[in-house]
This record gives structure tokens, sequence and C-alpha cells, in this order.
């Protein structure tokens, strides 16, 4: 791979692309084969295959048959992300938002996708992981004056995507505060809000990570793929689909947040409550360690969530994380 940027940033080199073609077929293609695609040796070949593997990518290799991709990962048509001014690519990279945040030249709407992170981040310091082509991954940039301003932000973006992916199809999508899109009841995305400050004001990158439809599978040793994930499923696999539905939700994140400078957050938690998948449930939310227990009541207008707790005391919560509430432990079943 090719290093074009800080932070890991780097894109296929035209031979990595000519081998992944080939390989798209999913079938076994020998070493000499692509050494003649490349016009290159066998050595040259294994280099190639092993510097791919640095984005995600995993092959199966057998003696006598040569080389074969365990899953065939879906590319993003690099033509039509052109069409948008301030987007930057990256076939690898270490994180979209940590790349943005690193940056002092990127005005609003500067976008970052990448193919592959092997850095990912998710809230609270996880670790978000991902395989090549199998998730919707980017950073978008904007300023804003006042760093109460952006409060708001996460419920704000989690309301953009789900708009979009309504409008492109998708069923059964809802949200989860602070910061989660879930897809039949199963987290399908999440949202990590990150600021820093200057003499400019503050500048933010919201980083935006979907789970969509997985390639075609050809080995059955995958590791690490969480069961109770959902996945987004008008993305598919053809890399014009999904190279659309990118720019839709980069689109609806101009318009939204263009909405939320004139009109703040109101119309925003009206539309968030409309499809908040915890409303009305009983639920656990932990904040350093502490478990409140209740019914979730939706969130308020300034976005904090609203519980009604075990003493019928209602709560406004700003932070933490919210799960429902085991059936062991909800008294109206006791």
């Amino acid at each position: 791979m090719r290093s074009v940027g800080p932070f890991g940033a780097k894109v296929f080199s035209p031979d990595e692309l000519k081998i992944l073609d080939v390989l798209s077929d999913g079938r076994f293609h020998s070493g000499v084969e692509l050494g003649e695609v490349i016009g290159k040796t066998r050595s040259s070949v294994l280099h190639n295959i092993k510097n791919i593997a640095e984005s995600g990518i995993c092959f199966n290799r057998v003696v006598g048959r040569g080389y074969q991709l365990q899953h065939v990962p879906c590319f993003y048509d690099k033509k039509s992300l052109k069409s948008r001014d301030g987007l930057l690519f990256f076939d690898c990279i270490e994180s979209t938002n940590t790349y943005l945040l690193g940056r002092t030249d990127v005005s609003n709407g500067t976008v970052v996708v990448a193919g592959f992170q092997n850095g990912g981040k998710g809230r609270r310091g996880r670790k978000f992981i991902s395989r090549y082509g199998d998730q919707i991954m980017f950073s978008y940039a904007c300023r804003f004056n006042e760093i109460a301003e952006v409060s708001g932000l996460s419920i704000l973006a989690g309301v953009s995507i789900v708009k979009t992916l309504r409008a492109a199809g998708q069923q059964n999508i809802g949200l989860k505060w602070p910061n989660d899109i879930y897809v039949s009841g199963k987290k399908a995305g999440g949202i990590l809000v990150e600021t820093t400050c200057d003499s400019d004001g503050v500048f933010v990158v919201i980083g935006i990570g979907l789970n969509v439809e997985r390639g075609f599978l050809f080995s059955s040793e995958i590791h690490n793929i969480d069961r109770e994930l959902n996945t987004i499923d008008v993305a598919g696999n053809d890399g014009s689909r999904r190279t659309d539905l990118l720019l839709r939700l980069c689109e609806g994140l101009d318009a939204d947040l263009a909405g939320y400078r004139s009109k703040g957050l109101a119309p925003f938690t009206d539309y968030f409550n409309g499809c908040d998948v915890f409303s009305g449930k009983q639920v656990v939310l932990t904040n350093d360690n502490v478990n409140i227990f209740g019914t979730c009541l939706g969130i308020s207008p300034s976005g904090s969530l609203i519980i009604r707790d075990e003493n019928n005391i209602k709560r406004e919560i700003f932070a933490g994380d919210i799960s429902l509430r085991p059936v062991s432990q909800d008294p109206s079943r006791g």
C-alpha cells in the first residue's frame, strides 16, 4: 500500500488493485497467474498480498492452487466520491476521527472516508473493530463558535442518519440514546463526537460507523463477529449503491447541521423521541459504576435522557450507558 498522509493513511497501489480485481471473482488464482497480470514475479505478488492484508482483507492460500479472498469486500466508486468537494478517501487509516483532529486546515463539511481502520475508536475509549468493506466508516468536520453549541450533536447526527436511511428504504430502524443506530432491536451503528477548542472556536468531528451487508464469505473462520449486531441492508454489496448512500448521508448532515444552526436542537429531539427504541421500556442506566433503574421516557429538548426511577421520580441524565433491564430485575414480573 502507498502511504499518502499522516495517521497511517494509505491507498492501494496500482498492482494491488489489479490483484484485487482478479481475486474479486472469489476463486483461487495462482501466483504465476497474478504475476502475469501485474507483469512481475511471484515474489512481488507475495509482497503485494502482504500489503493488501494490512487493510483487513484476508486470504486463503493453498499450495498448488494459489490465493483466494476469504470474503469479497465492497469497494467504493472512487470517481463518484470525487463529486463531493472536500472528501478524502483512504483504503486504510488508523482512524478517520484522529486524522481530522490532527489537521489545522479543515473547513466545514470536510469528510474523511475509510475502507478499513486499524485504530478505530468508540465511546469511552472502546475500540471499533472493522474488516475491509463491512462498514461505512467516515468522519464529518464542522466548526462552532461556543462549546455549548455542540452538546446536542450526537442527537442531531443520529437523527440525520436515520432520516437518510429511512428515505433509502431501510426498515425497522431506530435510535438508542445517546448515539447508537438500531435495526430490528440490535445495534447496527454508532456515532462518536470529538471536539477541540482553539482561537477560532470549537472544531468538531462527527465519526460515524455503520455495519452493512457483508460480502460473500469463503471461510467459516470469521473471528470476533458479535452475533448481537445487525446490519444496514440498504447499503448493499454493490460499490455504486454503497457510494451513493455514503454521499446521501453526507448531504443529510449538511442540511441538518444548517437546520441546527438556525433552529437549535428541539426539532431533532422530537424526531429522536419518535424512533427511540427504548422508550417506555424498563432500563438500567450506568454512569461511573452507579446503576439507575427505571422507565425510559425519551429525551428532553436539550438532548438529555429522562428516566422515571424506582421511586417514581423523573430524573434527567446527561451522560452514561443505557441498556434494557434484565427480566429477572423487573419488579413487574416478580
